[in-house]
């Protein structure tokens, strides 16, 4: 190498070294055909976490408390064994009594029961609670003028059935988080829970009656009970049957479907015979007053 060359080369030395040591600083390259990613777009939307949905408000399905359900079925537990008491007095008495004494009767927990009015032949009463105030049940027994109503929801029911101002099921809406559950109501009569010979005895004392009217009008008591079927309506499964009537006298047989074999029997006056139940052969030792196979 000439003289001029090796100092070209000198010159250059240093140059060579400062490339190297760049190069060491650099970042190491891409491999081949693989792209740089694309930079930012300072115009697209950033990602954020979206805030949660507003709360449904959820509304209460049954807007009566439980207090108050219990409230209500201590007043119906109460006015059906008052009909049952009631029912009771009048199969051996042939009258009805507003004597608690007599009847031997209690309302239940903190209920008060107290009579709308009473008559030899029917009866209507309200039950009340202190957890419910200026709302009650009501219930009727036998011959009325018109049925009693409740004191907020002016409600009625048929004989025997309380009728009670319970709140009326709140309306659905779409924030309810299912179906409100209906209330029930009373259906069933109080008279299905009496026994069937005092059903019977009932019927017979209502037909003592019904005759007494029939002598007054008619001179003579009826053969039939066909005649009647406007004053009274037997309870449901009794039979009636007239044996025997003339003007001076009568006697009746009653039959309950639930209990074939069994009967009451009454007599009035100077009958030809005296009828006996057909289960125990039992004579009433008195007029007017039935008995019956129990």
């Amino acid at each position: 190498m000439t003289s001029s060359g090796v100092r070209r080369a000198l010159r250059a030395a240093p140059i060579l070294l400062l490339l190297l040591a760049c190069d060491k600083l650099l970042p190491n390259a891409r491999p081949a055909g693989q792209s740089l990613p694309a930079p930012p777009d300072a115009s697209a939307p950033v990602d954020t976490p979206a805030p949660p949905p507003p709360a449904k408000p959820v509304r209460s399905r049954d807007t009566t408390p439980n207090a108050e359900a219990l409230a209500f079925d201590q007043i119906r537990r109460s006015l059906r064994r008052l009909v049952s008491v009631e029912q009771t007095f009048y199969a051996e008495n042939g009258t009805y009594t507003e004597d608690y004494g007599r009847l031997r009767y209690q309302a239940d927990g903190r209920a008060e029961v107290r009579f709308l009015w009473l008559t030899r032949e029917g009866w209507a009463a309200s039950g009340t609670h202190p957890a419910l105030p200026g709302r009650d049940c009501v219930i009727w027994i036998g011959r009325v003028n018109a049925p009693p109503t409740s004191l907020k929801y002016i409600r009625s029911g048929q004989e025997g059935v309380p009728a009670c101002d319970v709140s009326p099921a709140p309306r659905r809406s779409d924030a309810d988080p299912v179906p409100p559950q209906p209330r029930a109501l009373d259906t069933a009569t109080a008279l299905s829970d009496v026994s069937p010979a005092v059903q019977m005895k009932v019927d017979m004392r209502n037909l003592g009656r019904a005759q007494d009217a029939w002598l007054g009008t008619q001179g003579a008591f009826s053969r039939s009970v066909e005649p009647f079927a406007l004053q009274y309506v037997w309870h449901k499964g009794v039979t009636i049957n007239i044996l025997s009537a003339d003007k001076w006298s009568w006697s009746g047989r009653a039959s309950f479907a639930g209990q074939p074999g069994r009967t009451c029997v009454v007599w009035v006056g100077p009958v030809p015979a005296k009828p006996a139940t057909e289960a125990k052969g039992m004579v009433p030792d008195r007029p007017g007053v039935p008995v019956c196979d129990e």
